[in-house]
């Protein structure tokens, strides 16, 4: 009995020995895929909980204005404030709405949001969660299209980041749904 235990364990030896290596080849091989799911989820929460604050749509914490060449070389730009929003975005809108606490509170949360496709954006999970964030604030904005547009102008304004807008869309762009929550972060009647 002892002789056949030992020729069983002589046959089945490399067999096993190869599943165990091919085992341990498989996990060190998924670990990389684990990590960017686990990375994913987490921008995706962080996307869906980002909101603005009625310090950001009073003004509370306005940045000086940044240099121009500066805020330009990168595509995230500057934001002194850590609010989301560029900061030169953030000031036009200030600029051009200084009375009107309603239409800021939208632009900035569109503007926000706008913001995060430089920010957050790393496959189609994050894309998705940043447009039904957008799609969020083009809806609070509601139909004017002028300020829908002033909005994406200013968060758009250079060639390199309208360039990187459309290859973002490209690589990652996949059909979504709409989110059924609440449109506008902050809600002020007029």
């Amino acid at each position: 009995m002892k002789e056949f235990l030992i020729k069983i364990w002589r046959f089945l030896r490399w067999p096993l020995g190869i599943l165990v290596v091919l085992y341990v080849a498989l996990v060190i091989y998924r670990i990389p895929a684990v990590g960017e799911k686990e990375r994913t989820e987490e921008a995706v929460a962080r996307i869906h909980a980002s909101r603005l604050t009625m310090a950001d749509v009073m003004g509370e914490h306005l940045p000086l204005p940044p240099n121009e060449e500066e805020n330009n070389v990168t595509l995230a730009g500057i934001d002194n404030n850590q609010n989301g929003i560029r900061d030169d975005v953030e000031l036009a809108i200030f600029a051009k709405y200084p009375s009107d606490a309603r239409i800021r509170a939208a632009e900035l949360q569109y503007a926000k949001e706008l913001q995060m496709e430089f920010t957050e954006v790393f496959n189609s999970e994050t894309l998705v969660a940043v447009i039904q964030e957008e799609d969020r604030g083009s809806l609070c904005i509601g139909d004017n299209d002028q300020q829908i547009h002033e909005v994406e102008d200013a968060v758009f304004n250079t060639d390199v980041r309208r360039q990187k807008r459309e290859e973002v869309f490209d690589k990652y762009m996949t059909s979504y749904k709409l989110l059924n929550t609440e449109v506008c972060d902050i809600s002020l009647q007029d």
